[in-house]
């Protein structure tokens, strides 16, 4: 009987311990998920970035594509991933393993299309991809997936199209698309031409400024701020120079009320910048090298440009004005405009001194690496103009708003 009792003694307890080895392994198991947790949660980032080659997931889990290395990319809401272990992406019904990335900063893109190509209108045309494809966010990074799909087309370039994917501007090589169909994605209206308006001097009506600058291309800021703010209340979009060099070379589509502001020279610049700020509307200015530092007109509303270092003197060469792009010597306007472009970070865009060119002149800036320049002509600029003779209207201080309303609409 006492044996008995022992034997029992000795079941019970080692049930015990096994209940309590089995709570303790499940109390650890639920603390390691409950970290896991915690670091997917306290990974979440809207930017990540990819810091390994890793793998991409459907609904359902299985394997549909991959992503390169270093890649950034946007994520959806917390509250939208599939489980503990996966991410959504942004706009996708793609996920990726929660451990394969790691907290980015913001994609802060200046002035080119990634930035804003969320004003082109796409065309009613889709791809349909292969059922495996490549997307390139830039020459190095790509996501590749491998089902076939559908997407509106934003740009048409020459060997790939844009299109939009993970709230991004990407692009597909055309050798990845089976075929491209009639789609219904927009009933907004695009434009055929731009009018391109080329401001000089916004000066202080009430200050030394309106007796320093007595030119008809001195306009008071009274003046441009009425113009601007009629663009800004009027819906109008204000293009960036990438936007314009898309759509004169027909591979975008841009909104019917379209226009480009552009500034030149350098001086008298800060109180147009600050109108530029006020109404959020994007201008360019083609600053003279040797006049300034660009540094000194840095906004988020500005792009800058070249109007050459120092070829902006007038009467060195016969001509109206005479700048000394039209005559002076090879060597040395090369190297004015590469010191220029330099100044400016490698910039491929012009403005034309005195408004003054000739086919000598164009050729150099061809030489010298620039793929557009802007003259004058108060005409609208449109697809397939010569993108180094791009028109602009001269604006002066004796304009009206109703002829300037004429002119951007």
């Amino acid at each position: 009987m006492k044996k008995f009792l022992l034997i029992i003694a000795f079941t019970i307890f080692g049930f015990i311990c096994a209940v309590f080895i089995y709570f303790n392994f499940i109390k650890k198991e639920n603390n390691k998920k409950q970290i896991k947790i915690n670091q997917v949660v306290d990974n979440y980032s809207e930017y990540v970035k990819i810091f390994k080659t890793a793998k991409l997931y459907d609904k359902d889990k299985k394997i549909t594509g991959s992503v390169s290395n270093d890649l950034i990319i946007k994520l959806d809401d917390k509250d939208k991933t599939l489980d503990d272990n996966y991410y959504k992406l942004k706009n996708e019904d793609i996920y990726i393993k929660a451990e394969s990335v790691r907290k980015a900063e913001p994609i802060l893109y200046e002035n080119n299309e990634y930035k804003f190509y969320k004003n082109y209108i796409p065309y009613n045309e889709n791809i349909v991809t292969d059922d495996e494809y490549k997307l390139y966010f830039n020459d190095n990074n790509y996501i590749e997936i491998n089902k076939s799909d559908s997407y509106p087309i934003i740009v048409k370039d020459d060997n790939k199209y844009g299109i939009e994917y993970n709230d991004s501007l990407v692009y597909i090589d055309k050798s990845d698309v089976r075929k491209v169909e009639n789609s219904n994605n927009t009933t907004l209206r695009h434009t055929d031409a731009i009018a391109i308006l080329n401001y000089h001097y916004t000066i202080d009506e009430y200050s030394d400024e309106a007796q320093e600058c007595r030119q008809s291309l001195c306009m008071t800021q009274t003046q441009v701020e009425e113009q601007i703010k009629y663009l800004k209340d009027n819906g109008f979009y204000a293009t960036s120079m990438q936007d314009l060099y898309l759509f004169l070379t027909g591979k975008i589509q841009l909104p019917e009320k379209s226009v480009t502001i552009t500034i030149d020279d350098g001086w008298y610049v800060a109180r147009m910048i600050s109108i530029l700020e006020k109404y959020q509307m994007l201008g360019t200015l083609y600053l003279i090298g040797s006049l300034a530092s660009p540094n000194d007109y840095r906004s988020n509303y500005l792009e800058i440009h070249s109007h050459s270092w120092d070829l902006h003197t007038p009467k060195v060469c016969s001509g109206v004005h005479g700048g000394g792009l039209l005559c002076e010597d090879e060597n040395i306007i090369l190297e004015d405009l590469k010191k220029s472009r330099e100044s400016l970070n490698n910039t491929e865009v012009f403005c034309y001194p005195f408004y003054e060119y000739n086919t000598r002149a164009i050729e150099l800036l061809k030489n010298a690496g620039f793929k557009m320049a802007f003259a004058g002509g108060s005409r609208k600029a449109k697809v397939n103009d010569n993108l180094f003779i791009i028109p602009r209207y001269e604006l002066l201080n004796t304009i009206t708003m109703d002829r300037f309303k004429k002119i951007v609409n």
